[in-house]
């Protein structure tokens, strides 16, 4: 007979700001299916160049990447959990500007609308993205991260593949574009409600000096940002921003060694990857015909599978690495 280890109990402070972030990624799961996913098939049924599509889902990155290295500076003066909350509450604020859109404007111009507000909601969304990373480290000890972060995890695979199921049922339902619209107000009570959770997360004290590890979260969400394709990916190295200590976080002699090749291989990976990306909804609306419906199933299969291969990637990645010491030592 199998016996399982009993999960054990969290300390008291932990357990409290644990139970509003699971809360926090169970709302983040309903706005990350709903208003995020279907941004850019509604620009595509809107007639959006594959441009314009470009600039939703590659703007935010090119937004992130000329103020992240700012922002960590700003908030390692900053406390965390107070920017996170505030920077969650105006970047997701600007959702609520979706859902009038189509009685506002025409076609073209709800596009380049979007567009707009995407870039606009990508300055605090940055800040977010970075001060959340800092602030989940602070606040869950190294020792329970893994229970937290699995928890987490699970909760945000029932809520993206529930959330994209049900709007593909709202979306082959009610009319277009109020089918949109009711979608992305569905968005909106996800980030209220996500954001909310935030703001009820308490400091552990300042007399708790937060153990500095170094190691990844391994959280699959990504709050703050709206890279349509990688925004569950995990993203380790944010909370170091803002842990300069008054160095320089741009480091160009690091390019001069080894390191120079990978940074530039894995640039190139990325390059390629990322260049189709604005043709898939196109590609999806104008050429296949796919109703939202079909859409939909095909995200929920894509976050089961992503989420599932991510869970066992920790047993596999240390397995490579056995198997390769054992080649070399075998080779030596």
């Amino acid at each position: 007979m199998v016996h399982f280890a009993p999960v054990p109990a969290l300390p008291e402070p932990v357990r409290k700001n644990a139970i509003h972030l699971y809360l926090d990624v169970f709302w983040f799961g309903v706005l990350y299916g709903s208003a995020i996913s279907y941004l850019t098939v509604y620009a595509a049924r809107l007639g959006a160049s594959s441009l314009q599509v470009g600039l939703l889902t590659a703007g935010p990155a090119a937004v992130n990447l000329l103020i992240s290295l700012p922002a960590g500076h700003r908030l390692e003066h900053w406390p965390l959990i107070r920017a996170t909350f505030r920077s969650a509450a105006w970047h997701r604020a600007a959702y609520l500007a979706l859902i009038p859109l189509p009685g506002l404007f025409g076609a073209s111009a709800q596009v380049w609308a979007m567009v707009l507000l995407t870039l606009a909601m990508s300055l605090p969304g940055t800040v977010l993205a970075v001060a959340f990373n800092a602030m989940f480290a602070d606040v869950v000890p190294p020792e329970w991260r893994a229970l937290v972060v699995g928890r987490r995890n699970a909760l945000l695979s029932g809520s993206l593949i529930g959330t994209s199921l049900l709007c593909g049922w709202l979306l082959n339902r009610i009319m277009f574009p109020l089918n949109y619209q009711v979608v992305f107000g569905l968005g909106v009570l996800g980030a209220a409600m996500s954001t909310y959770h935030l703001g009820r997360i308490h400091s552990p004290g300042a007399e708790v000096e937060p153990l500095r590890i170094g190691r990844p979260l391994d959280d699959a969400a990504r709050p703050g940002q709206l890279r349509f394709v990688d925004a569950l990916r995990s993203a380790p190295g944010l909370r170091f921003l803002t842990r300069s200590r008054g160095g320089r976080l741009l480091r160009l002699d690091v390019l001069r060694g080894s390191f120079g090749p990978f940074l530039a291989s894995y640039l190139g990976f990325y390059v390629v990857m990322y260049i189709p990306v604005p043709l898939f909804p196109l590609y999806w609306v104008r050429e296949l015909n796919l109703t939202d419906g079909a859409i939909s199933l095909g995200s929920a299969s894509f976050f089961t599978v992503m989420l599932l291969v991510s869970l066992g990637l920790r047993r596999l990645s240390a397995g490579l690495r056995v198997a390769g010491a054992v080649l070399l030592w075998a080779w030596g």
